[in-house]
């Protein structure tokens, strides 16, 4: 549940914001969102006035702003106006800095600004730990486990919505799609593992192992069955449905995702027995 936006939250990403802009483009962001502008109306009451710094003049706009119309929309619309994915193109360390920044502040009250440069809902972290944990980025959290390549490029998104539904769902079914490509074989879910894994007429077989024995089986029933896990846990439950994870448990997506990098790992090691026909 969030929490109101208050006036240490407004000075806090304040000075956040300005470091990340200039002056002219504040005047031009004031007059665009029709915010009263206090540093263009001294100046009209006093040519030597010397201009505010950039954060007090945002600090003071936005509190005006917030009060006169009894919300905190003000305050985000600034934001959003500053944190334009489109400004910082050519700059993506300058922006996920800005973004990391900026969440500092707002995951305490209950949003978070997304890579669309919007500002989403998200669990209000109640502790420093809680926050600093969900302000790591997916992709940073994973790569100290050294998960699959195959698997990252579907973790990109930050850990601050709480919710994990939709990354764990795409990286399950980059594992259907590379099995449907080594494979050749367009059947979905478990028909297409029980075809392609098939003891009697396999189609894909991890390189080295001819199923002679009964270690070579039992290697290749695990993979079959770990591909099976990939599909009955994370591929086949839709969204909003009863699932055996928690979509919204930091511990749960990791879990996913190593079982999956496993699952990966292991497809990088088959080969298609069409090939040596």
């Amino acid at each position: 549940m969030s929490k109101p936006i208050d006036a240490v939250a407004v000075e806090n990403i304040s000075k956040i914001l300005g470091e990340y802009t200039t002056g002219p483009k504040i005047t031009k962001m004031f007059s665009l969102l029709g915010f009263f502008d206090y540093d263009l109306q001294r100046q009209t009451d006093n040519q030597w006035f010397k201009a505010s710094t950039k954060w007090r003049r945002l600090d003071e706009t936005i509190r005006h702003e917030c009060n006169a119309s009894h919300n905190s929309r003000p305050f985000f619309r600034a934001i959003q106006y500053i944190a334009r994915p489109q400004d910082f193109i050519s700059k993506p360390e300058e922006w996920g800095r800005l973004r990391y920044e900026i969440n500092e502040c707002l995951i305490f009250y209950g949003y978070c600004l997304d890579d669309s440069g919007r500002i989403a809902s998200a669990k209000t972290a109640t502790t420093f730990s809680e926050a600093q944990l969900r302000l790591k980025t997916l992709s940073a959290r994973l790569t100290e486990l050294n998960v699959h390549p195959l698997v990252m490029k579907f973790c990109n998104e930050q850990f601050l919505q709480g919710d994990y539904f939709h990354a764990i769902f795409e990286a399950s079914k980059g594992v259907v799609n590379r099995i449907q490509q080594l494979s050749g074989i367009q059947k979905d879910g478990n028909s297409l593992v029980s075809t392609v894994f098939s003891d009697k007429q396999p189609i894909l077989v991890i390189k080295g192992n001819m199923l002679a024995t009964e270690t070579d089986r039992d290697i290749y029933s695990g993979l079959r069955n770990l591909l099976r896990t990939v599909i009955f846990l994370y591929r086949n439950p839709k969204a909003h449905t009863p699932k055996i994870y928690d979509p919204s448990s930091v511990d749960d997506a990791v879990q996913a995702f190593v079982i999956m990098s496993a699952a990966q790992t292991m497809l990088d090691s088959v080969v298609n027995v069409r090939d040596f026909l």
